[in-house]
Formats: C-alpha cells, structure tokens, sequence
C-alpha cells in the first residue's frame, strides 16, 4: 500500500523521552519516516495530510509490552489493530498467547495487519489455547529449538505462568526448567508469579538478567512488598542484576496494596503494559487501555516522562527493534501517537466493579487519543481532529 507522501502533524506539543526532547514543535513525515521537528510558526498549507494537533501532546507511538492479540489467542486475543490504534499504541508483545505446536499455524496473518508484533511463546505446547500443561518432563525443548530455528526474528522468548492453582504439584520446577531450556536457547523468559507457588525470593533466585517478572505490582500472595510495607530487599537484588520488571494490570493481576508502597519508594517499573485482552480491554475501572494507563500512573505519583519512557523506548530498547520505535528522531520509522489532556475526575481500579477486593484511587487527569500514526500512515484519527 503506498504511503501518503507527507504528513505533518502542527501546534503540539512533543515529549520525546528518548532524546529529552520536551517542547512546542511541529512533526513533519515524509515518505513513512520522520523527516523533521520544526519551530516553524507559520501553519502548512492546508492538504489533506495537515493536522492541526494545538493544545495536544505529541509523543512516539506507544508500545504495549504484554497483551494477547486475535489470532495467537483464539478465544481471548484483541482485534489488535481496531483496539491499539485507537489507544495510540503502534507496537505490541503478545505475551506467549501460543505454544510452539500452534503458533506456526497463526503466523500468516501476519502481513494481514499494520500492527507490529513480536510474540513470547507458551512454554506449553498450545498455550493459552488449552489447559497449560507445565510438567516438566513434558516440556519439548526440540519443538521450541525447532520454532525459534525458523521465526525467531518475531519472537522474544519463553513464556510461563506460575501461579500455584497452574502449576499445581510442581511448583517451582516447572520455572527452573523452562528457565534451562530459554538458556539452551539464548533466550529470555517471561514470568507471570501472581499467587506463586512459594516465597518471592525463591522465584526471583531462578531470574537471569534480561528475564522479565511481570505483574511486579500483583498483590496476591507473595509479593514485592513484604508486611510493613517496603519492598523486599530481594527484589531490589534482582533488579540489580538485570532483572526486568513490568506492570501488566488486567483484571486481577495489578494491586494498590502493592503499587503504593512500592511506587513510594522509588520501585518503577521498566515497562508498563495491558495484559489487554478481549476480558480487559476498554473495561472500567481496571485496564481499559495503555492510553489510560498513562494517566492511572500519573495518579499514583509518577511523573509523566517517566511513564512515557515505560511505553516507549524502553520497550524498543527490550525488543531489539531498529527502525525508530520508540523515538521521534529524524530520519526514523514515523511512529506516533498524539493525546489531548483532560482535566476530569477519574476512578481506576484495581478489581472489576463488584469484586469484594477491589480498591481504587482516583485522578484528575485523562489522556484522550486523538491522531495515530503508524509508518507514516494515519491509522486512527478522532473525528475532531
């Protein structure tokens, strides 16, 4: 499909953390690339392609770290490019919705959508598609060499849940042998522990450096936190040594309990993501979607930036992608997102309404998408706008 020649997005205002960039510019794209930031006062002249973006926030694409998109999850998975585009998010991880048994089978639709991806792959054979099978002796480290051998530019890594009602009677030796096999395979692993199958400090033992734990701010079980209220000297050791922490809230993955004190003490997170899928996504009070995530993290006292940063360069940076994810720098893949801020009183929750845990805080801050922008294609654009 070729791209529009030229798009230039003028009057907003551009927050770049990649390169500090934090000021009133103009985002001129041509030919799907960024071709420049300009001061220039003066409005183009007017052509299709000239969006006048005054008074809104202008940043790179946002990337969405964990979710499970439709195909790779069959019953659950999100019409990515429908949900994300409208959220301002130009890139995703979908976090080991398949196995290496059905993954292959999911791959052509691929070039069917504009969304770039890559995916986790289940350490169980089809994933989140059936029961996780998470025996130990089951687990097929030649299926997965096989699979990595042939797609392994999409992909990230290994993917396993180890909550105690998943793992059931094998605890954490289901985590210490897929571990064994992503080394085998010079790959990373990605870790839900929500309810973990023993002590915080046990399962962190078995994380290497690039490793990833997921739902850091669950608070079911053991967790980040320990009873006073600060945070566990062993998860800052495991940061230390380069293990990576991401928040991915879905329904009941994500606690304030936990959030709060941790947030306090300076614990933030590397990325911040979904976990979105069809049960998740644009549902109130809990996930609803990245571009209300910003403004949930915002409540919780961290500075924008920052919250940025989790969205956009640090995941480019976890996926190794190239091509200007990520970043606004001229010259690069013209991946953007632009929001209108909002000054309105909001609720955000860390349990669907109704459930008997649920906790919430409020804000007085929303971020609306309002212009996405992805390879220099206009992908979703409020009607105002």
């Amino acid at each position: 499909m070729p791209l529009p020649a030229r798009v230039v997005l003028y009057g907003g205002h551009v927050i770049d953390p990649s390169r500090n960039v934090d000021d009133d510019l103009n985002v001129v794209i041509e030919n799907g690339k960024i071709k420049e930031l300009t001061k220039e006062t003066q409005a183009p002249v007017f052509f299709e392609n000239a969006i006048d973006v005054s008074g809104c926030i202008v940043t790179p694409g946002l990337i969405d770290h964990h979710c499970h998109m439709y195909p790779l999850a069959e019953k659950i998975g999100l019409p990515a490019d429908s949900v994300m585009f409208s959220s301002g998010v130009t890139t995703i991880i979908d976090a080991g919705s398949c196995g290496a048994a059905n993954y292959p089978d999911h791959r052509s639709f691929k070039p069917q959508s504009r969304m770039d991806y890559k995916a986790y792959v289940h350490i169980s054979p089809l994933g989140l598609n059936a029961p996780e099978d998470l025996d130990p002796s089951r687990m097929d480290y030649a299926a997965l060499k096989e699979l990595f051998d042939e797609a392994g530019g999409e992909l990230m890594g290994l993917k396993i849940r180890i909550s105690r009602d998943i793992v059931k009677e094998f605890g954490f030796s289901s985590l210490r042998k897929t571990v064994e096999i992503a080394e085998k395979l010079g790959v990373p692993v990605m870790v839900h522990p929500t309810d973990p199958p023993g002590e915080m400090e046990e399962f962190l033992s078995y994380l290497r450096p690039g490793d990833v734990c997921s739902h850091m701010y669950m608070n079911i079980g053991s967790t980040i936190v320990n009873g006073n209220g600060h945070v566990k000297p062993c998860v800052i050791t495991a940061r230390e040594r380069g293990v990576l922490f991401e928040a991915a809230d879905a329904q009941a993955h994500f606690g304030f309990s936990t959030a709060i004190p941790a947030i306090r003490e300076g614990f933030l997170p590397d990325f911040i993501a979904t976990d979105g899928t069809i049960n998740s996504m644009l549902k109130r009070p809990t996930t609803f979607s990245l571009a209300m995530q910003l403004a949930k993290y915002e409540a919780l006292g961290m500075d924008f930036k920052d919250i940025l940063r989790c969205c956009t360069i640090n995941p480019a940076k976890d996926m190794k992608l190239q091509d200007g994810e990520g970043t606004l720098t001229p010259g690069m893949k013209a991946d953007v997102a632009v929001f209108r801020k909002h000054e309105r009183h909001v609720v955000f929750g860390d349990r669907p309404n109704g459930a008997p845990d649920q906790q919430t805080i409020t804000g007085e801050i929303v971020y609306e998408p309002v212009v996405t922008v992805k390879n220099g294609m206009v992908v979703y654009r409020n009607i105002l706008y």
